[in-house]
């Protein structure tokens, strides 16, 4: 999600000495000190030529700088432990000189953000742009805010470095882990797939018969059903109605995390079952059903529109893995009335697959449920012997933060 120019001049700059030029000051003060004392033309000159290069590395990095833009490009959400391409487009606006050693950075400002993006442009000729492409990595979910750029030029001899700090807010949502699901959980999906096609409700498609009604003026005449129209002496239209998708309700119940005396256990339970339930929604969605998402014990934040009923594609999945990212661990608490303060989704026909993801066997779960007696579920606690299989991910946790 690109964001607009943000240039250069209007941030905060300065200079600051890099190690080699505290070095190369200090030589330069002991020379000035040996030719004060020693009042030998050669160190008076070899002092003029040193501190003239320290006056150079101020002025040209300065000059190099200016008329500068930068714009930062990135996506919208990022994965946890997942590298993504975050892009710098530097544009150099002076019409005779070029840019050189140009260096980008992100101050860090979110305790999510594992890695620093940071990148490194050798030549931007006059007018021209140059693209810096570095990676951002997130160790945590939930929203990353990305406030200030560092734009440095250490420009010809590295003694000084021309800082500049431009204040670019900007933020996007992390999604939780999403790991691949166990053979007998894709079984249950698949299975559920080949059985849970319904007709839809609604009038349209052309899939199943729905009835019959008048005809109406503009009504495709090929949609006459004659027998009809014969026996009533009125000509009738036959309606069709298209096949609604198997539709899953993923239910994420949190209520009793509170249960779980240590906070590293609580911690990860949570962690461990909003993985899973964006595992199951992924999953859902790829296997083409209608997927909707209750969650039980952390309320949503007012950004946030309120559960829909079932439904396909790309926004669907962003908003409810979105839904998942932004759960606050310290706002999970139980529900005194889940009935009144959830939301369920509407269904479109009664033949749903309830799923309930929740952190022990012995937590209650029933109210979440359809009160029909005929509502299909699969409980799956963490507490199960066979918890640990249900997700498997590429490499570890710890490997892919470390990059």
């Amino acid at each position: 999600m690109p964001t607009p120019d943000s240039i250069v001049r209007q941030g905060r700059r300065r200079h600051e000495v890099t190690l080699s030029g505290l070095t190369f000051l200090g030589v330069t003060l002991l020379i000035m000190v040996f030719a004060i004392h020693t009042d030998t033309n050669t160190l008076y000159i070899a002092f003029g030529l040193m501190l003239g290069g320290l006056i150079a590395s101020g002025v040209l990095s300065a000059v190099l700088l200016h008329h500068v833009t930068v714009k930062r490009i990135i996506t919208d959400h990022i994965v946890v432990g997942e590298p993504a391409a975050i892009q710098y487009v530097i544009t150099n606006h002076k019409r005779r000189w070029p840019c050189f050693a140009v260096r980008i950075a992100e101050i860090k400002s979110s305790a999510a953000l594992a890695q620093v993006p940071e990148g490194f442009c050798l030549h931007i000729g006059p007018g021209q742009s140059a693209t810096v492409t570095s990676r951002l990595l997130a160790s945590n979910r939930g929203i990353i805010r990305l406030d200030s750029i560092r734009v440095t030029c250490s420009f010809p001899f590295g003694f000084l470095n021309r800082a500049i700090h431009l204040h670019v807010p900007e933020q996007l949502v992390v999604y939780p882990r999403i790991g691949i699901l166990d053979r007998r959980l894709s079984l249950h999906y698949r299975q559920a797939t080949e059985s849970g096609t319904m007709t839809a409700n609604v009038r349209g498609g052309n899939d199943e018969f729905y009835g019959l009604r008048e005809y109406r003026a503009g009504d495709n005449i090929h949609s006459i059903h004659w027998r009809s129209s014969a026996r009533t002496q009125q000509l009738m239209i036959r309606e069709m109605a298209a096949n609604a998708p198997p539709q899953a309700i993923i239910v994420l119940n949190l209520r009793n995390a509170r249960d779980i005396v240590n906070p590293d256990e609580r911690a990860d339970a949570v962690e461990r079952a909003i993985e899973l339930a964006a595992s199951l929604i992924c999953r859902g969605l790829l296997e083409n059903f209608a997927v909707a998402l209750v969650i039980a014990g952390a309320e949503p934040p007012n950004d946030l529109p309120p559960p829909l009923r079932p439904q396909m594609g790309r926004e669907i999945r962003a908003s409810l893995l979105r839904r998942l990212a932004v759960i606050d661990m310290d706002q999970i608490a139980p529900s005194p009335s889940p009935a009144a303060t959830l939301a369920a989704p509407n269904r479109l026909a009664g033949r749903a697959e309830w799923i309930v993801v929740t952190l022990r066997r012995s937590d209650p779960f029933r109210d979440l449920l359809p009160p029909s007696p005929a509502a299909n579920f699969t409980l799956l606690p963490l507490d199960d012997p066979d918890a640990g299989t249900w997700l498997r991910f590429p490499t570890d946790k710890s490997d892919r933060v470390k990059g």
